[in-house]
């Protein structure tokens, strides 16, 4: 990737950031990055492909930290929750604007849908592990972690447009807050280990009596 390119990316993510798609357009984008209107649109056509960089960017650095270590298998299982917020909270745009996004753009629409499934079959694969590991229990009601996995997905797709209806500037800080809502959404379905080896790795989120 040349470095115009580089250049056009940085500054739109920073300017979708900051102000959310609809109050960005391509003039925005190049004047912010000190270049023509003419040789932005040499690199993209238009404002929906700067967006599908941006969105096949974070889906590749999701993948990359959603790597389960299997030697702390639930430790790790709980943190890549925190990772992926983070990544999220660098293109926070996508949160605040997804339907929008999804509404507008079907490529990026039907990727996110197919991928979704992919990333349902790993979770489930994963809770298969930790059943066999003895850290989760088995299942009381009907799919009860395919239920897990839709309500973690919602709240990692809704979870900064809820907080900006509360506050009027999003922070860091709200990474540490979400992994925190996440790891209790998980603490019902560990079994006696699994919730051992939780107040050995996360002491600081428990009761102390």
């Amino acid at each position: 990737m040349n470095k115009t390119k580089k250049k056009i990316l940085s500054v739109s993510l920073r300017l979708f950031n900051a102000r959310g798609i609809s109050n960005v357009s391509l003039r925005d984008i190049a004047s912010e990055a000190g270049i023509s209107v003419g040789n932005l649109q040499y690199h993209f056509k238009k404002r929906e492909d700067i967006i599908e960089s941006h969105y096949y960017e974070l889906v590749e650095k999701i993948d990359r930290v959603s790597v389960v270590n299997t030697s702390e298998l639930l430790k790790s299982f709980i943190n890549i929750s925190e990772e992926i917020m983070t990544v999220f909270y660098a293109y926070r745009f996508f949160l605040l604007d997804f339907i929008t996004i999804t509404r507008n753009n079907k490529k990026i629409k039907y990727h996110y849908s197919e991928l979704s499934k992919q990333r349902e079959m790993a979770f489930l694969k994963l809770v298969h592990y930790l059943k066999e590991s003895d850290l989760l229990r088995e299942e009381i009601l009907e799919l009860e972690y395919h239920s897990l996995y839709k309500r973690i997905e919602v709240i990692s797709n809704f979870w900064f447009s809820s907080l900006l209806i509360q506050t009027r500037k999003l922070s860091k800080n709200l990474i540490e807050e979400y992994a925190l809502l996440i790891s209790k959404s998980l603490y019902p379905y560990l079994t006696n280990e699994g919730r051992n080896q939780y107040a050995t790795y996360f002491p600081s989120h428990l009761i102390h009596i």
